[in-house]
């Protein structure tokens, strides 16, 4: 019988062939010479390499492969689900939260931040000149019109509009259906703000975004004393307000376009909070001259609540004449609270509409050179508005409340 060798000695890695070195024979026929151990070791390589022989596992790799990868792909399949269901809810909570007061203050507060951002990184980069450069450039996109009106600019400033209209000021508006859906048109309206045009962007307001079946677009003209001031004149450009005068509200007509003006001019916008609803003299007849040379029609507007968000108590005329405006304005907050003072109450918005009026159909376009029917249809206007202004007054309970 041969004799059998088992090498006990210690080895700091069992490979398989080790291993096949150190199990008995299957049979005691078989030789234990070295040869045959090397054959037996270069046939359990060869059979490891090709993944064969019984119990090794080179030859359940295959099947093993297919089932982990199997495994695999419905884990990753599971996680992709699961991924998709997670964003679905979070696009529905989003849908929900953004119809909330706090989500629309938050879109307005990320849009100032980031309009401060770009400033300090303009003034990090080329100091108080950078600054100034960039201020400029407002209302200097590729798709701004010949008033300044900057598409981008706006979008990004609706939120704030938005969250103004709808949940500071609460505006409800009254026969909107008298504004004509197309063609040219004037609104005219009369005035309130005190230190900003925001009556005239709350009408715009209203009748783009807030009109069942859908708005137009509407471009309030601002006093010209508005674009004295370094900032303030580019910004309302770009947010869609026009520079009052004769000739931009005639080639906005002549396009087709809804205005909205306000004749009582800066002396309506400055008003005592005595003098509130008290519409001030029309100084000119000029937009009516404009809507009979045009054939616009004449919406009267009346604007109820505006005149109280920054109740004027008294004017500085010295600053004024600093500043090269036509008032300062002292208000019970402003500016004893610096840039606090210059937050608006919260009042009770109400902007009703009334029938139009054609004043070219009912007089002929010559008319406009006859600066008696002129001042005479002024004055109707005039009163008109200020009989709606009354009842508008009639209406409500409350300055807050409405």
């Amino acid at each position: 019988m041969a004799r059998r060798v088992v090498d006990f000695r210690p080895r700091p890695f069992a490979s398989p062939a080790a291993i096949v070195d150190t199990v008995p024979p299957a049979s005691d026929d078989v030789p234990t010479t070295k040869p045959a151990r090397r054959k037996r070791r270069r046939t359990a390589a060869s059979a490891q390499e090709r993944g064969e022989g019984e119990g090794h596992p080179g030859r359940q790799s295959a099947a093993a492969r297919t089932r982990g990868a199997g495994r695999s792909d419905a884990f990753a399949e599971r996680l992709r689900q699961l991924e998709r269901e997670i964003e679905e809810a979070l696009a529905r909570a989003g849908g929900d939260s953004d119809r909330g007061a706090l989500a629309m203050v938050r879109e307005a507060a990320e849009e100032v931040l980031a309009f401060y951002a770009d400033l300090g990184r303009a003034f990090a980069q080329g100091g108080l000149e950078a600054v100034f450069i960039r201020l400029r450039m407002i209302g200097t996109a590729e798709r701004v019109d010949d008033f300044g009106y900057d598409a981008s600019f706006h979008a990004r400033v609706t939120p704030f509009l938005r969250f103004l209209y709808e949940r500071w000021w609460r505006v409800e508006l009254v026969g909107a259906e008298h504004v004509p859906p197309a063609g040219r048109v004037m609104l005219v309206a009369n005035h309130a703000g005190a230190m900003f045009p925001y009556d005239g962007f709350m009408i715009a307001e209203g009748l783009a975004h807030h009109l069942p079946g859908g708005g137009r677009q509407v471009r309030p003209l601002v006093e010209d004393f508005v674009y004295h001031f370094p900032f303030l004149g580019p910004l309302v450009s770009a947010a869609g307000a026009v520079r009052a005068s004769s000739a931009n509200a005639a080639r906005l007509l002549e396009r087709e376009r809804a205005i909205v003006v306000f004749p009582e001019g800066a002396k309506g916008l400055g008003k005592y909070y005595r003098e509130r609803y008290r519409l001030q003299r029309f100084a000119r007849g000029g937009f009516v001259s404009l809507a009979l040379r045009t054939g616009a029609p004449l919406v009267p507007v009346a604007v109820i609540g505006g005149e109280e968000i920054h109740p004027v108590i008294a004017k500085w005329q010295l600053v004024a004449r600093v500043l090269n405006v036509p008032y300062f304005p002292v208000t019970p907050t402003f500016p004893w609270l610096g840039l606090l003072g210059l937050v608006p109450l919260p009042t009770k918005w109400r902007i009703v509409f009334g029938p139009a009026i054609d004043l070219a159909a009912e007089h002929g376009r010559e008319a406009h050179d006859d600066a008696l029917l002129v001042n005479r249809l002024k004055e109707r206007i005039r009163e008109r508005i200020q009989r709606m202004i009354v009842d508008g007054l009639r209406m409500r309970d409350s300055v807050f409340t409405g």
